[in-house]
């Protein structure tokens, strides 16, 4: 059976399955925060997705995809942001925020 739409489970997977362009933001800015050696989960707790980088850490996108933004609790405001044609500097202002649990981006051979 298909949940429904408008349901908690119908919306999880409306969100884990249509790649919004959030997703696919979070997805580019996920990857580029390994080289920070930065593993954040994805999750798509009340259809939003967001990536949880630590207890008191977690990014999101706008739904264009076009700016990510970060605090310690999912849309609260105020939260840090940054353009998401900015990339390598958002992956580095969210690494410089976890302080020295971080390390600096891996030079590639």
């Amino acid at each position: 059976m298909i949940p429904s739409h408008g349901t908690p489970v119908g919306d999880r997977l409306n969100a884990a399955t249509w790649r919004s362009a959030a997703v696919v933001a979070l997805q580019r800015l996920r990857t580029e925060l390994h080289t920070h050696r930065i593993y954040p989960a994805i999750s798509y707790d009340e259809g939003q997705p967001r990536l949880v980088v630590s207890a008191e850490l977690t990014v999101w996108a706008d739904r264009a995809g076009t700016v990510f933004c970060w605090g310690a609790v999912h849309q609260d405001e105020p939260a840090e942001h940054v353009p998401v044609d900015d990339l390598v500097r958002a992956a580095g202002r969210i690494a410089g925020r976890l302080g020295g649990h971080y390390a600096e981006p891996v030079d590639p051979l």
